[in-house]
This record gives C-alpha cells, structure tokens and sequence, in this order.
C-alpha cells in the first residue's frame, strides 16, 4: 500500500515499536509474538485519526497471558509507557544510532536500530521502514525536537 510519510506516522510507529519492545521485556512474552496495526490519516482524510494496536499475532503458545493481558490495566500501562519513553532517551549505539543522518533500506528510518526500535519482521507492519526516536524524545545534540519532554 502506498503511505503518505507524515510526522504523525513517524511518531505513532516508532512509539509502537518502542511499546512493543517494552512489553517484551516487562512480560516475558516474544516481540515476534506481538504486532502491530497503525492508524495515521493522510492529508485532506475526511476523518483526522492517529492511533495504534498492538495485539498478540500467535496464539498463547508462550504460555499464560496473564502478565501480558495485565499490562493494558491504566495503571500499569502508564508506567510502561514511561518505561519505553525513558529508554528510549539513550541506545548503546548512539550517537551513532541518532545522530548520523538516514539509515536503513533506502534511507527511511533516522534513529532506529536493533538495539533500540527495529522489530522482528513478524511484528511491523511497515517493514521496520519509517522510524525515528528523535520525533519521540530527540537526539542528544537536540532534545528539543521531541514530542516527548523529560
């Protein structure tokens, strides 16, 4: 399908990844295992909508998901949300990772790599193509153009 690249897409997917990479770690539970459905209207869309889903794309062949399921609850998704921002401040590549311009196939993502944001191909919906921390929390040459304030 062909996508309108905006600022809200680059956000929405890379805060999806990051989610997912956190909810990996806090449940124990496979990032191939879990996937995502991203909801980012193109310009001059009758209806403005910018959102995400991740959802389980196996079956519970991991086991109980239980600690997964419990992670949706407000309280504890607020502080995995948190989690997944603060880590995102810092990846053991950088600066590399965030300061050396485009990276990836053709050059469509900025800040992403496996150590921080890409995901199993099973996961992305884009082809781990449109992705940037700095939209998220910025670089640490710029903090300022991030969305996401600490």
């Amino acid at each position: 399908q062909d996508r309108e690249i905006s600022f809200e897409l680059l956000f929405v997917h890379t805060l999806s990844h990051l989610l997912i990479n956190e909810i990996a770690f806090e449940a124990g539970y496979s990032a191939a295992s879990v996937s995502e459905r991203l909801y980012v209207s193109s310009l001059g869309d009758e209806f403005n909508m910018t959102g995400l889903l991740i959802y389980t794309s196996q079956g519970d062949v991991e086991g109980t998901m239980g600690g997964l399921v419990s992670l949706g609850e407000p309280e504890r998704f607020n502080i995995l949300l948190e989690n997944a921002i603060r880590k995102a401040l810092w990846c053991s590549t950088d600066p590399v990772c965030n300061e050396t311009g485009t990276q990836g196939p053709g050059g469509l993502n900025i800040g992403a790599c496996y150590a921080c944001t890409l995901l199993p191909e099973t996961s992305c919906e884009a082809f781990n193509l449109f992705l940037d921390r700095g939209v998220i929390v910025g670089t640490q040459q710029s903090p300022e153009l991030g969305i996401i304030k600490f």
